[in-house]
């Protein structure tokens, strides 16, 4: 079964033939992280680690591990001008060429030893990354040059690394700009004076009272005392009686609402940590909607069985909205509360051991504003519809000789 699936993976994507190169290096540049990453053949490590012939079997497998995460964390360094690279996450498996996903874990309990493959990844929470150096000093038993790929929101490249020229640089040379915050109508709020008119009544009252007083003066009946008080009654209760209202959205300022909290949401998955993802998310998220919509939103952009890497997504489709007609929440006023049936797709991608994951998650859902404060927040958030779509490939990077750098004084 593994042979015919390798014989697909190779039709698919000629570039992978094993035993070329028994490393293969990969670098992930992204606006909010970076990733390192290799794909290691076990078989040209067979006499430095003492291995059996045959198979690795599952004694075996955490003792290869952690060789090839000593080796690659010690053999491969990276820098950044003004930037601070401390790995925060390592994904390490062995791992099986598949048609469909690139590649997936190896689950089998015995691995020959000629088609054990290893995949490692480790991820820095690092921002803005332009420009990189580095130096990779881990080559395999034999192996006369290395390929590293290098993907980025630009263009693909690639070095090509020989054990005495293992030095590189790469810059990002287009201008992207990096994701931001969108801005979402705030609330406007309003006051009214319902018993505004009552002042009329009352300077009337107290009129009428003073009139009464100034002709009969010490004969003035009881009711004047009455007719006193309710005047004062009236005139404090039109100042006093006041109505907050929220000023309804038009349909433009609605769309606007709808698109910029989606984008908004999605945005805090650009980051890695989850501090500021729940920071991002709490400017558009209220209640505990809050931890439901991280959970969802992160499980629809993570790449089952991979392990580390999570989509971006890059682009967001508002495709249809219309207010909805459900009655409101018995304690909810109707001016403090909007809720509409939206539709919309989200296009993202991300790059993994050098295939390109491009990913179009399709939605209809119920979606609830409430009004905290002066901004508009989702309260609510009822997935209807959910339909997925994947495709993988692999981006041509044409390898040049590595930049051999100068001396650090």
């Amino acid at each position: 079964m593994f042979q015919r699936v390798a014989a697909v993976f190779l039709i698919l994507f000629p570039g992978f033939v094993a035993g070329e190169d028994p490393i293969r290096g990969f670098v992930s540049v992204e606006p909010f992280e970076l990733r390192l990453e290799a794909i290691v053949e076990v078989a040209p490590f067979r006499e430095a680690w003492r291995l059996e012939e045959g198979a690795i079997d599952l004694s075996e497998r955490q003792a290869v591990l952690d060789n090839i995460a000593t080796l690659f964390e010690s053999g491969v360094n990276l820098s950044a001008p003004g930037k601070e690279i401390t790995y925060t996450g390592r994904s390490i498996r062995f791992i099986v060429p598949d048609p469909e996903t690139g590649y997936v874990t190896d689950e089998r309990p015995e691995i020959p030893l000629e088609e054990a493959l290893v995949g490692i990844t480790l991820s820095a929470d690092v921002r803005g990354i332009r420009e990189l150096r580095g130096e990779w000093l881990w080559f395999a038993p034999g192996q006369e040059k290395l390929v590293l790929e290098i993907a980025s929101r630009g263009k693909p490249s690639a070095r090509l690394l020989r054990p005495k020229e293992e030095r590189f640089d790469w810059k990002l040379e287009e201008e992207i700009a990096m994701p931001g915050m969108l801005k979402v109508p705030e609330v406007e709020r309003f006051q009214s004076q319902p018993l505004r008119h009552l002042i009329f009544l009352g300077l009337v009252m107290l009129g009428a009272a003073a009139v009464v007083v100034i002709r009969l003066k010490q004969k003035s009946p009881a009711w004047v005392g009455w007719l006193t008080v309710g005047g004062i009654a009236c005139c404090v209760t039109s100042f006093q009686v006041r109505i907050d209202r929220v000023e309804p959205l038009d349909d433009a300022a609605m769309e606007e609402l709808v698109y910029a909290s989606l984008r908004n949401m999605y945005h805090a998955f650009d980051f890695r940590d989850e501090s500021s993802i729940y920071d991002i998310l709490e400017k558009t998220v209220t209640g505990p909607l809050l931890e439901e919509v991280y959970l969802e939103i992160r499980q629809s952009l993570e790449l089952e069985s991979l392990g580390g890497p999570r989509v971006k997504v890059y682009e967001i489709a508002l495709r249809d909205w219309r207010r909805s007609e459900e009655a409101l929440p018995g304690d909810v006023r109707a001016d403090d509360l909007l809720r509409v049936l939206a539709n919309w797709a989200t296009i993202g991608e991300v790059t993994h051991w050098g295939h390109t994951h491009e990913r179009t998650n399709r939605y209809e859902a119920e979606v609830t504003f409430l009004a905290v404060e002066e901004q508009w927040k989702v309260s609510e958030l009822e997935l209807l519809n959910e339909e997925r779509v994947q495709k993988i490939s692999r981006r041509e990077a044409i390898p040049v000789e590595g930049d051999t750098l100068p001396e650090s004084p």
